[in-house]
């Protein structure tokens, strides 16, 4: 299970910035919709001509959802060089190394809402080529006025769409480890310790139907201690990403970062210098385990590692 976590896409996105890594080494965008084309990846930029209508044809994603997300108001009109964010489109092709958990995070959406509209069973393996079904991102349970909005295209004479009370859409938090600035204190060690004991349920790489895990899945009693790998600084402390759990991101010297998922416990903050082997968590099974275990990682720059070939 936690194959291909999610959060470290994330990760992998933002360490370039946080390290001052060369354009060579920026992790690819991530691109979606359902354009015949390379999809979108997740934004649109207005050029002359364009309209609501067009790009809500063009990649084939409702009107309406483009609108809230954006809190557009009529007439709609666009300007050249704007930025339009689009929401996640209706379908989804499964592509090699995805997961039900990169999905929902990579649309922003509940997974449990995705395993529902598609009759999934566990343990949630995807097929390559495979069609899921998305919920929106934008629903809500408001009910809409009685009064329609018309947008107005040069395609169409007037396509309603009905005006519903303030979206409590909320856009899907994110993990800015650049935000933390304090620097990592010298390694101990040239290897990482184990950081805590127990049988390897899944280990790194290549699993079936494409599946890869970035790391290293460890069997361990709850509220077992959950020890630092290294000396380095703690970059991230939270359960955002529903996924992972409660995460720990450290960050190393010389551009290495280890990452804890399902803590049943956090026992350090953003910011805070650790040393080796001191604890920082309890082992857990939040997110998207069901039995009490640790998902390891080992990154240097925007590469996953294989742990076990750095633990002493």
């Amino acid at each position: 299970m936690s194959i291909r976590s999610v959060f470290l896409i994330a990760i992998s996105l933002l360490l370039t910035s946080c390290f001052g890594m060369g354009k060579k080494n920026l992790a690819p965008v991530m691109h979606y919709g359902q354009h015949s084309g390379a999809g979108s990846a997740g934004v649109h930029n207005v050029t002359s001509g364009d309209t609501l209508y067009s790009i809500s044809n063009r990649y084939r994603l409702p009107m309406r959802d483009i609108v809230e997300l954006n809190r557009m108001r009529p007439p709609f009109k666009l300007k050249d060089g704007q930025r339009v964010r689009l929401p996640p489109p209706q379908e989804y092709r499964v592509q090699a190394g995805d997961t039900l958990y990169r999905i929902s995070h990579m649309f922003g959406v509940n997974s449990s809402e995705i395993v529902r509209l598609n009759n999934l069973n566990s343990p949630y393996i995807l097929r390559i080529g495979q069609n899921l079904r998305l919920p929106s991102a934008l629903r809500e349970k408001a009910k809409p006025r009685t009064k329609p909005v018309i947008v107005r295209s040069r395609e169409q004479g007037g396509v309603p769409v009905p005006q519903s009370k303030p979206s409590k859409y909320k856009k899907p938090k994110s993990i800015n480890v650049s935000k933390v600035k304090r620097r990592a204190p010298k390694r101990s060690s040239s290897k990482f310790m184990r950081p805590v004991r127990g049988k390897i349920l899944s280990n790194y790489g290549a699993k079936k139907n494409g599946l890869h895990n970035d790391g290293i899945n460890i069997a361990a009693p709850r509220g077992a201690s959950v020890k630092a790998a290294e000396n380095g600084v703690v970059v991230y402390a939270g359960n955002a990403l529903k996924g992972s759990g409660n995460l720990i991101l450290v960050r190393h010297d010389k551009q290495w970062m280890t990452a804890y998922a399902h803590l049943d416990k956090i026992l350090v903050k953003k910011g805070q210098i650790i040393r080796r082997g001191v604890q920082i968590g309890k082992v857990g099974s939040t997110g998207s385990v069901a039995t009490p275990q640790l998902h390891f990682e080992v990154r240097r720059g925007t590469s996953a590692m294989n742990p076990i070939k750095y633990l002493e």
